[in-house]
């Protein structure tokens, strides 16, 4: 198979390294967190792993270090010396100048092939990592005697005593990973082994003892919509400067640099002859960037809020020493205070730190927004323009049942304490709300004490139908809320009074960090489905499937979609749509609303959404199977045969729709290589990160990896859905080059 090949050039290995970071961000949606797991880089989800290959040479493997928590200075001591006994530095040896771009089967290659030979040396090695894009590779021997040996065989155990050498003639060198200056392993082993770093120590110290920021109003507004304080027009007018700068002009930089390197492989021999740069590309604006779009509705638009069950900030005047020691008295010992206040209140209720001379921080159960992260607290979503009244309304109810739920906040840090997140769904239009009420085990948290104080199953179902009356008992209230100053109130479509909760759904997670989308529920009252209605259309929408927050602005930004897609269609009722990451098939079934397509096939990732979409269709009139057709899959796994099975007189236009994360590269393959697709219209909800890389792919020149005539945008359209953010949606419309286009560049095939 082609994707088994070793890549022959560095362009395809970058592709290939492309494939596999999408396919891994793909699986670890689908996958829930292990506890025992090491916490992922958060720079984005997008760090490049390390080939960490245990070659067939040896049977011998490390155990793991150990992890017991020393409790005393002999267990300690003892933990010191497990750990020297398990640091294999003294026999790890670093190999510099090998190729940059070797996958872990060649790696293998290349290590069997430096020993063959030499089974005399008796040197066995017993695993190695190769990150994809440095020159080497870090061997682990099986023991410390084999490493002096190992290096003499690198550096003198070619031809004439010479170092061996890579594919390319370059001679590579050896040496101690302990001695080598680009290798900071040892240290950060030796500094874990014997303690934290004292300046460390001293800073963390510092920053606990300072003094807690309360933020201001006007801070929380800044922290979460950002450009709250300009008027609305200079806010498209940095979203539109935006959207030129980082993503039009990004793509533009992608593509010259995929010829750049596609030239100087073909310098080098690795290829054919690479053709000149295209004219649409050194064009002055490449990518036409149209004004954006503003959003029918600036304020409290969104109709999907979601809370964060922690701990509101407050500043109390600082208790005497006695009573301050009666608090402390009642702390188990890493903050969660089990017993009550001397009132009758949960002592969770009431948590207190120092802030400064003469206060106190007071801590009080609450869901809101992480405005500062984890250590900030939360933050009431009152002041913030962009959330609608019901939310806060909601938002004050569940507040008031963590003020005195005698079970404590979900805290990330220790992985302890029940209550995690609340999501919050309504359509005004249908007067329906969901809620959906994220918990982790009531018999405790992945970090529960063995004690047992964590387990709160005892008291979990009554506070559970305790919180269930409280939501359904009456309408939801009428917020205060905190806007600033000069907020005009914009008219609704209709009146929030009188809203009521409809459905409400529980969720037991016990992983570290969200639940994926097709966790399973607890359905608890009232509906099974939340019902929207979009354009022409109306929508079910389960717990886990995805909508457009902004129900008025997905309107707009759909009958963007379905314009492009009708200027293509000449014949409509003959004309196949693919939907890709369709969801709950709302462009899709709009698009045959509104008559610009007579076909769909529509494939997404999340089973409940699918599930949707196949009732929506049913729902609008489209009953046949053959006239719509969803599937529940990794579009990766399914697009390539379900374009195989399209017929061959079939007209065929593409819409994708991704996640944050973008398009798998099997994706964008079967796209491009699919030339009976013209037209591809693509909505990103991230156009200045996942969508120029997309983008560049489809637009540049074809490689083994991806082959096929490329698309170029036509008409780039930015759409406002998220007023006072700095977010924009992005519509970019590609169309295929022409073959006389593509022959004038590339030749007659």
């Amino acid at each position: 198979m082609e994707g088994e090949q070793p890549p022959h050039s560095a362009s395809e290995a970058k592709e290939e390294e492309a494939d596999k970071q999408s396919s891994e961000t793909t699986t670890t949606m689908m996958e829930e967190e292990k506890p025992a797991e090491a916490p992922a880089d958060s720079a984005n989800n997008q760090t490049t792993p390390d080939t960490d290959t245990a070659l067939s040479q040896s049977t011998a493997t490390a155990p793991p270090p150990s992890t017991t928590t020393a409790t005393t200075a002999a267990t300690s001591t003892t933990d010191n010396n497990n750990d020297r006994h398990w640091d294999q530095t003294n026999q790890k040896v670093v190999v510099r100048n090998v190729l940059k771009f070797l996958r872990a089967k060649e790696v293998t290659k290349l290590t069997t092939e430096w020993l063959k030979g030499k089974e005399h040396l008796n040197i066995k090695i017993i695993k190695t990592k190769k990150p994809p894009k440095d020159n080497w590779i870090k061997i682990t021997l099986e023991d410390e005697s084999m490493v002096d040996p190992f290096i003499q065989l690198i550096n003198t155990g070619g031809v004439d005593g010479k170092p061996i050498t890579n594919a390319r003639g370059g001679s590579l060198f050896a040496k101690r990973a302990s001695e080598d200056q680009n290798n900071d392993d040892n240290r950060r082993k030796r500094k874990d082994r014997d303690g934290n770093d004292n300046n460390d120590n001293e800073q963390h110290a510092k920053k606990r003892a300072a003094a807690m920021k309360i933020l201001t109003t006007d801070e929380v507004r800044d922290a979460i919509t950002p450009l709250w304080k300009l008027p609305y027009e200079e806010q498209l007018q940095v979203k539109s400067r935006e959207m030129i700068h980082k993503c039009a002009m990004k793509i533009i930089k992608e593509i010259k640099g995929k010829f750049r390197l596609l030239e100087q492989e073909a310098r080098r021999g690795q290829r054919g002859k690479c053709s000149k740069i295209y004219e649409w590309v050194g064009e002055r604006r490449a990518i036409e960037m149209e004004d954006v779009v503003a959003s029918p509705r600036l304020f409290e638009y969104r109709n999907k809020c979601e809370f964060t069950c922690g701990y509101r900030h407050s500043k109390a005047e600082k208790k005497g020493e006695e009573e301050v020691m009666k608090l402390r008295s009642k702390d188990n010992g890493d903050g969660d205070m089990k017993s009550v206040e001397d009132d009758g209140a949960p002592a969770d209720a009431a948590k207190e730190d120092v802030a400064e001379e003469g206060k106190t921080i007071q801590k009080t159960p609450a869901a809101g927004f992480l405005a500062q992260g984890w250590s900030g607290g939360v933050y009431l979503p009152h002041c913030l323009q962009n959330m609608p009244d019901w939310s806060c309304g909601l938002a004050d109810i569940f507040n008031e049942f963590l003020a005195t739920s005698s079970i404590p906040p979900y805290d990330s840090k220790v992985h302890r304490g029940v209550w995690r997140t609340i999501t919050l769904r309504c359509s005004m239009r249908t007067r329906e709300i969901m809620v959906i009420v994220v918990h982790a085990p009531a018999g405790g948290g992945v970090g529960k004490r063995d004690c047992g104080t964590d387990d709160y199953s005892t008291v979990f179902e009554s506070e559970k139908q305790r919180l269930v009356d409280m939501l359904t008992k009456d309408a939801i209230p009428t917020p205060s809320r905190d806007f600033p100053e000069g907020h005009q109130k914009e008219e609704e479509e209709t009146s929030g009074d009188g809203l009521k909760v409809t459905s409400i759904f529980f969720q037991e997670y016990v992983g570290l960090s969200n639940p994926p989308p097709e966790h399973p529920v607890q359905h608890i009252y009232g509906k099974t489905c939340l019902e929207e209605r979009l354009g022409k259309c109306t929508f079910q929408i389960s717990p886990g499937a995805f909508f457009q927050t902004n129900t008025q602005g997905a309107e707009v930004l759909y009958d963007i979609v379905v314009n492009r897609i009708k200027e293509v269609t000449t014949n409509p009722q003959d004309t196949l749509l693919v939907d890709v990451c369709c969801g709950t098939g709302t462009i899709g079934l709009t698009c045959l609303k509104e008559g610009v397509v007579g076909k769909l096939v529509g494939v997404d990732i999340s089973e409940p959404a699918i599930a949707d979409a196949v009732l929506n269709a049913t729902k609008n009139g489209y009953t046949d199977s053959a006239t719509t057709r969803f599937v529940a899959s990794p579009a990766e796994k399914v697009l390539p045969d379900e374009m195989k099975n399209i017929p061959k007189t079939c007209p065929v236009v593409a819409v994708v729709d991704p996640a944050r994360d973008g398009l798998h590269g099997i994706v964008i393959r079967t796209l491009r290589s699919n030339e009976r697709i013209q037209r591809l219209v693509y909505v990103s909800c991230n156009p200045t990160g996942t969508l120029a890389r997309d983008a560049a792919m489809l637009c540049s020149p074809p490689t083994k990896k991806y082959p096929g005539r490329p698309f170029k945008p036509t008409i780039s359209q930015p759409v406002d859905m998220f007023p006072s953010t700095k977010h924009c949606e992005m519509v970019m419309t590609f169309d295929r080059m022409s073959v006389e286009e593509y022959e004038q560049y590339h030749g007659k095939e």
